[in-house]
């Protein structure tokens, strides 16, 4: 993979790419076992939108590999707040065409980036998808249980402590004094 991701949050004028994404077989069942419905992908798409309205890091993100100067969209990327596990959650879902290329685990790392002024972030993915599961474990996410959500389906749970760019500059910080 010799090219780079951009993340741009959805707007009211990427219906189409977002469309493209939860009308694709392939990736909703990967991700949610079906694909939407146009009610359920309308009223998602919606939400998607009043989400980046508030003008924070969370929401909605088209992603895009960039190489060449050319830019390619490939998936989606969020981080939103999961008040069940009380904690941001990174979700992320790619085109099949891009899966296997290293796309899902530069995602991950900028979400967890993005994320980072958070003590803990969360993850839920289905048990089944062991390319998610590959991910989120490489970029150092603990398996913390698996459940059955509210939909009847097998979820799991992953999550990662990461300490904040704050801590980190004084834990650098710290090690460079003690190097004196």
């Amino acid at each position: 993979m010799s090219s780079i991701l951009k993340l741009e949050k959805f707007d009211s004028q990427d219906q189409a790419l977002y469309e493209t994404l939860v009308f694709n077989k392939e990736t909703m069942e990967m991700n949610l076992g079906r694909i939407f419905t146009a009610v359920e992908a309308q009223l998602l798409f919606n939400a998607v939108l009043e989400q980046n309205a508030e003008g924070t890091d969370f929401g909605f993100y088209k992603v895009f590999a960039v190489q060449n100067g050319r830019e390619e969209f490939i998936g989606m990327g969020a981080i939103t707040q999961n008040d069940e596990f009380d904690a941001p959650e990174i979700e992320y879902m790619l085109l099949p065409q891009f899966w296997n290329r290293g796309y899902g685990s530069e995602l991950v790392g900028l979400l967890i980036k993005m994320a980072q002024d958070n003590a803990r972030i969360v993850a839920i993915t289905d048990p089944a998808n062991i390319y998610s599961r590959r991910i989120l474990l490489k970029k150092g996410f603990k398996s913390v249980r698996q459940y059955e959500n509210d939909d009847g389906e097998q979820a799991e749970l992953f999550q990662i402590s990461v300490p904040s760019k704050k801590k980190w500059d004084v834990l650098k910080s710290e090690a460079e004094s003690e190097r004196i």
